[in-house]
């Protein structure tokens, strides 16, 4: 029932739409009500006393009322489905809204596919029940009244016999809805999964080929199809159960009018006219029962869908601006980390009692193993997620009192797995600054060295990239995004791996012009190549979380410590390569 309250609390914005549907729907349903009148009319009145006149009479008036129904009954149909758009369109708006506004944190807990799946599939489910479920609903319990208060008018002994059936019909249909619920749940759960499957192996198609793993990806895909399926077929039992019952039951209300019914005219209890607009009526007493058997199973739908929705409606964000947030002030990209210490979800600690004070335009190179924290560290710095203890500075005001548009507006940011969207050069370099000049994305690929392969492709910067930057080589979208970062003029620039895509040569090409760019700029940088690490002011040396060494590389190779035994094993090589 909550669930339901909820659902229905989405009707509200929508709520004049949603009665002028059912208005329409109430108008047809009155002009349905006429014709049978019209017809008793035509048989008691006219065909009995043979008196033709009546009988044209009712029949021009019947046209009438036809014409008028149809009317009617387009409207309500136009109107039940605009609502329906509206209320979709409205529940999408909402969820991608929130997706924007929720932290990184909450994409690495959940599954692409399952919010794919409940962006379309599960909104659709909502849809269908508050545009054109809900109307129906209720204009099945109005038709039901409507048609009992005509059967007692016209003949309360056939209506006590007709309805006999109702209960039975009724208590079935509520069995019914108990059942399909968790049915539905079902469906809607393995649909998630089968999108995810689909998903990732789209996503991956270069790696399922690259090891040639597209047998074991049909029979992955096969059993997520097929666990889909059985749970449709189990549901499909479900209602194979109930609505062949439904149908007899509502065929006994016709037996017994045509039985009992076809008595009542012989012994003149009833007209001829009148026997025969009950069995016209009588689908008013059959057919809002039938029917809202399936409307049970259309809000059952809804019913199971809304959660996996609503999960996301009410997820909150982990990283949120404070209610007084101020813009960053000006300053020259000062960062200090005073005691941070950074816990995963599960408590296991990534970061522990971090102090670092990184002067304005200083470059600091980040270096250790694999999980040493190097990647938690910078993520610290836009907010993609806040420290457990301790609290980090720019320019003297402690991030978390800023806006984030603000604070990510002064960080550029190149990525290790470059992401480009599927839209033109141009506009993926200007993605942070779309009002950008075409003098301003020329200098700053002229500085990522992409600008002459860009001039060289048949349309320039308006050149179409594929979906994630397919065909584009992987050191072109690396440099592609660091244009796109440069653009932003931030005063503090991270690189993570930005240069790893790379040959030495073009590396040494962008390390030249980052060089000019990095004047003034306090620059992060994680990289495994010894050039870009000699070139930095002081390199941060990681190891389970914590900075074990800091200094130059000089003065760290006298340490004789972590890094020195570290350019032995990886850099030392480098270096006579890159002399030779």
């Amino acid at each position: 029932m909550r669930n339901f309250a909820r659902v229905m609390g989405l009707l509200k914005p929508y709520a004049f739409s949603s009665a002028l549907a059912f208005l329409m729907m109430v108008l047809y349903t009155a002009a349905d009500y006429i014709a049978p009148l019209l017809l008793r009319e035509a048989i008691d009145n006219g065909i009995a006393n043979k008196n033709m006149a009546v009988v044209s009479r009712t029949v021009i008036i019947m046209a009438v009322v036809v014409l008028i129904r149809s009317v009617f009954a387009y409207l309500q149909g136009y109107f039940m489905e605009r609502n329906g758009q509206k209320i979709a369109y409205g529940i999408r708006n909402k969820l991608y809204v929130q997706l924007q506004n929720l932290s990184s944190g909450f994409f690495d807990r959940q599954q692409t596919g399952q919010i794919m799946s409940r962006m379309t599939g599960d909104v659709d489910c909502i849809r269908e029940f508050l545009g054109y479920g809900f109307v129906n609903l209720l204009m099945c319990l109005l038709n039901f009244l409507a048609t009992i208060g005509i059967f007692i008018w016209m003949s309360w002994k056939l209506s006590v016999l007709v309805l006999l059936p109702t209960p039975i019909l009724i208590t079935v249909i509520f069995m019914f809805g108990r059942k399909i619920h968790p049915a539905w749940e079902r469906v809607r759960e393995q649909m998630g999964k089968l999108t995810t499957v689909l998903q990732e192996n789209i996503s991956g198609i270069r790696v399922v080929k690259a090891f040639a793993r597209e047998p074991q990806q049909i029979a992955k895909f096969n059993h997520a199809n097929l666990s889909n399926y059985d749970e449709n077929i189990k549901r499909a039992r479900v209602e194979a159960n109930a609505f062949p019952f439904m149908e007899i039951l509502g065929g006994i209300s016709f037996l017994v009018l045509a039985w009992v019914g076809g008595y009542f005219v012989i012994s003149g209890q009833i007209s001829v006219g009148t026997y025969t607009a009950l069995q016209w009526y009588v689908w008013g007493l059959v057919w809002p029962i039938r029917f809202s058997g399936w409307l049970v199973n259309v809000m059952q739908q809804a019913l199971a869908a809304a959660p996996r929705v609503f999960e996301i409606l009410d997820a909150k964000p982990d990283v949120t601006n404070k209610p007084d947030a101020i813009p960053l002030p000006e300053g020259k990209g000062h960062v200090v980390l005073k005691n941070v210490s950074y816990n995963f979800p599960d408590g296991q600690p990534a970061l522990k009692n971090i102090n670092l004070d990184v002067k304005p335009g200083e470059i600091i190179a980040i270096i250790g193993g694999t999980g040493s924290g190097k990647s938690t560290l910078i993520g610290l710095l836009p907010r993609f997620f806040d420290p457990t203890e301790g609290s980090i500075l720019i320019d003297g005001v402690d991030i978390r009192d800023v806006t984030l548009e603000s604070l990510r507006s002064n960080i550029g940011m190149v990525m290790q797995e470059t992401f480009l969207f599927s839209d033109t050069l141009r506009e993926n370099i200007a993605y942070g600054r779309p009002d950008a000049t075409q003098e301003e994305i020329e200098k700053v690929a002229k500085m990522a060295c992409i600008h002459n392969f860009i001039m060289s492709l048949p349309d320039g910067y308006m050149t179409k990239v594929g979906e994630r930057g397919i065909g584009l080589s992987g050191g072109q979208k690396q440099r592609v995004a660091i244009a796109r970062a440069l653009l932003m003029d931030p005063r503090v620039l991270i690189l993570d791996e930005a240069t790893a895509s790379v040959d030495t040569a073009t590396e040494k090409a962008i390390q030249e012009s980052l060089k000019e760019v990095m004047k003034g700029r306090t620059t992060f940088v994680i990289a495994q190549r010894l050039s870009t690490i000699k070139n930095a002011h002081r390199i941060v040396v990681m190891e389970n979380g914590e900075i074990v060494e800091m200094g130059t590389h000089s003065e760290l190779m006298k340490k004789n410590g972590y890094y020195a035994r570290l350019y032995e094993l990886q850099f030392r090589h480098q270096e006579a390569l890159e002399t030779a």
